[in-house]
């Protein structure tokens, strides 16, 4: 039997029949083990994306007084250099209670709804389920020409489709979506035509290639997914943060559930700004789907604007919806970084005042430093 001592550390080596045996053991001489270290784990502080932000700078303090000015009601988010320079509530959410907006006022985001549907169809794309050159038929063999339309010109809404008639019965998901498909007409042929039937199609297309409803995928994707939150009207109604919804007139909208229930994809849910804020900044980031799918939903038709809920100008998005009262109006760099949102519970399209305030505080962002 051999012994030796090795950096403190003890070896005993023992001859036995056929060989040796070879023990280590840690003694107490030499050196000691270095104590472990704890890793201290930093609580993850979750953003209140609906937090105010009160003016600080020039600028910022320069929009807050041109909004007061208007006397209009809404909600503003406006971020530079991707920066959430001012998140305010101006003007009233409810006439008759006197109730202030603030930043977490709900508004009824209307046709900017379009832009999440396609998002979900591009989800569907990156699946292999859809391919935006498939003809509707595919699909939805029963709507008229649907051998001669693309998944793609339902986006741009090239497709010539035209929905004549809505109904304020009281059905399902399934209801409203059978309802809505049978009053689709072809009536628009070869030129660019604005019709929620475009994208009532493309909820049609999204229940046959997964078996789900729209209201599943929508949550899974942005409730679930990317923690982006909205209201369905039924919820809508008994929220704290409900907004009455007001004519050109100032006459109020009373509450009227089938006409937003029976909007499935196209103007049914309600937001804040700052979850707005926050869906536009993940899309043009790349976060829900990829540039290059991005860029296939964005793609327009020939001499048009339109895509997927969003108007390209060229340096910019625009988007805007109306919807029963419910005006909202968003602006912004292809970045994503500098962006104007108004959430507006006043409908001012006749006079476009909500839209000409969009247009002149986005353009302010970029000329003020």
């Amino acid at each position: 039997m051999g012994v030796g001592k090795i950096l403190g550390a003890t070896i005993l080596t023992i001859l036995v029949t056929g060989g040796t045996f070879t023990y280590l053991s840690h003694g107490v001489i030499g050196h000691e083990a270095a104590p472990k270290v704890r890793k201290i784990h930093k609580p993850v502080v979750k953003q209140n994306i609906n937090a105010p932000v009160q003016p600080q700078s020039v600028l910022a303090k320069s929009i807050d007084q041109q909004v007061k000015a208007t006397g209009r009601s809404g909600t503003l988010l406006v971020a530079k250099a991707g920066k959430i320079i001012l998140n305010q509530g101006y003007g009233l959410a409810n006439k008759q209670t006197n109730q202030p907006a603030t930043t977490q006022s709900l508004y009824g985001i209307a046709s900017l709804q379009k832009n999440l549907t396609a998002l979900l169809v591009m989800q569907q794309v990156a699946a292999g389920k859809i391919k935006l050159t498939d003809k509707v038929s595919q699909y939805l063999p029963q709507l008229p020409a649907a051998n001669t339309v693309t998944v793609q010109q339902l986006l741009n809404m090239t497709a010539g489709y035209n929905q004549i008639g809505k109904t304020e019965a009281t059905l399902d998901e399934a209801g409203y979506e059978k309802y809505a498909l049978s009053q689709l007409v072809m009536d628009q042929r070869g030129a660019w035509y604005y019709s929620a039937g475009n994208y009532v199609a493309l909820v049609g297309i999204l229940r046959q290639v997964t078996g789900r409803s729209y209201a599943d995928l929508l949550k899974e994707t942005f409730k679930g997914q990317h923690h982006i939150d909205y209201t369905d009207y039924n919820d809508f109604i008994d929220s704290p943060y409900k907004t009455a919804n007001y004519g050109a007139d100032g006459t109020a909208y009373f509450d009227n559930p089938n006409i937003f229930n029976r909007e499935i994809g196209t103007g049914s849910i309600e937001m804040t700004t700052g979850n707005l804020y926050k869906l536009l900044r993940d899309e043009l980031s790349n976060k829900i789907i990829s540039k290059l799918q991005f860029n296939a939903m964005m793609r327009l038709a020939p001499n048009e604007t339109y895509a997927s809920g969003m108007y390209d100008d060229g340096n910019a998005y625009r988007m805007h919806g109306i919807i029963l009262g419910f005006e909202p109006s968003v602006k912004m760099s292809k970045d994503g970084k500098n962006i104007v949102i108004w959430l507006s519970n006043e409908d001012t399209t006749k006079a476009h005042t909500n839209v000409d305030l969009v247009n002149h505080l986005y353009d302010s962002l970029l000329t003020v430093e």
